[in-house]
């Protein structure tokens, strides 16, 4: 984890490429540019382009012909990004994937190059798709779920939260892949899903954890383009459902500004702000969902309350490269007013290497407004 304040010692920036577990210091040598895409929406992604070498003799391509590039071994492929000047470089891999395809370009003049695509472990189970309705006839709660199939894919647990217990038995709907029937159970719960470094994470948004690092305006960060949008802002959900033991009264689930609990000091919550402005409660409910508990209920009331308060202020940013900023993370902006500063989630970052150096870019989310 990276301090606080950011420390400018940071230069050189330098990359590492492991195969198997074994560093290509070849490869990495022909490398002309790279891009991690990470995202909490979809799988992580990366891109190297390289110059590509012709053997004259063999008449063969140093990179297009051998097998350290073949997408069909299905090796598990590495990249850290870091600095020359930190003891810390190389600590954690940036990705890790498989190669997916290979674009090569072949000029009318100059050398030829390589483009190289790969996804994180996550496009496997974008990938494993049921024919059929699937069943979870032992796993009696979502987290269960998620255990199986990280075990079926081969994937670590470590990062699978506890949830609560589903009254009836959760199905897999036919051609849905195992990437997108996670997602709809984390969705429901209010949860996020992602597959970083062969860990399958299944938990709840981490919007109030302690940041990861303090940016400035006109010092580490280049450039911040926020939005500030009230029109999905609510104070309050109420979820009902049928209730098939006695129909006559609804199953229902509630909730309030007390079950997101905000967190940040000195800032007020997206809800808050717009009663501030309106005088009145902003409130909303949502009817007819298939919920089988009140349990059940509160679960999915909170989830949409979440989700519709915790992007009050959404915003593109971009600054040096920081290995260190992962979608997941927050983020501490100062130096944007009063009411833009603050600690922001991360959702997406691409970190970039190439012509320009080493930038980050990268999207968040805020549900509050103001600072100290």
């Amino acid at each position: 984890m990276l301090p606080k304040a950011f420390d400018l010692a940071f230069y050189a920036p330098i990359f590492m490429i492991k195969i198997e577990g074994k560093p290509q210091p070849e490869l990495k040598n022909a490398v002309i540019s790279l891009e991690i895409d990470e995202n909490l929406e979809s799988p992580g992604m990366f891109t190297l382009n390289i110059n590509e070498g012709l053997d004259m003799e063999r008449q063969k391509f140093e990179w297009l012909d051998g097998e350290v590039l073949d997408p069909e071994r299905g090796d598990d492929f590495e990249i850290y990004l870091g600095y020359a000047s930190r003891a810390d470089k190389f600590k954690e891999p940036s990705i890790t994937g498989k190669i997916t395809a290979l674009n090569p370009t072949f000029p009318s003049t100059g050398i030829p190059t390589l483009s190289v695509q790969g996804y994180d472990h996550s496009f496997c189970l974008k990938k494993s798709i049921v024919k059929e309705k699937r069943t979870f006839d032992k796993e009696k709660d979502y987290a269960a779920v998620a255990k199986k199939i990280a075990s079926q894919h081969k994937l670590d647990e470590a990062g699978i939260e506890p949830t609560i217990k589903a009254c009836e038995k959760i199905t897999q709907n036919p051609e849905e892949s195992d990437y997108d029937f996670l997602r709809r159970l984390a969705g429901r719960l209010g949860y996020e899903f992602f597959v970083r470094n062969k860990v399958l994470y299944f938990r709840k948004p981490r919007d109030y954890a302690t940041e990861v690092m303090t940016l400035r305006w006109r010092k580490e960060l280049i450039s911040f383009n926020p939005r500030l949008s009230t029109a999905k802002v609510v104070s309050k959900v109420t979820v009902k459902g049928h209730n098939q033991q006695n129909p006559a009264k609804p199953i229902k689930g509630i909730a309030t500004l007390k079950d997101i609990g905000f967190k940040e000091p000195g800032a007020r919550s997206a809800a808050e702000s717009v009663k501030t402005c309106q005088k009145e409660e902003v409130e909303t409910s949502e009817h007819d969902f298939p919920v089988c508990s009140e349990e059940d209920a509160s679960a999915l009331a909170k989830a949409l309350l979440t989700r519709a308060n915790n992007s009050l202020i959404e915003g593109s940013c971009e600054c040096i490269g920081i290995p260190g900023l992962r979608p997941g993370t927050n983020v501490k902006i100062e130096g944007v007013g009063n009411r833009f500063s603050g600690n922001y989630y991360i959702k997406s970052v691409k970190q970039s290497i190439g012509d320009g150096g080493y930038t980050t870019s990268f999207e968040v989310r805020r549900g509050g407004i103001g600072s100290i």
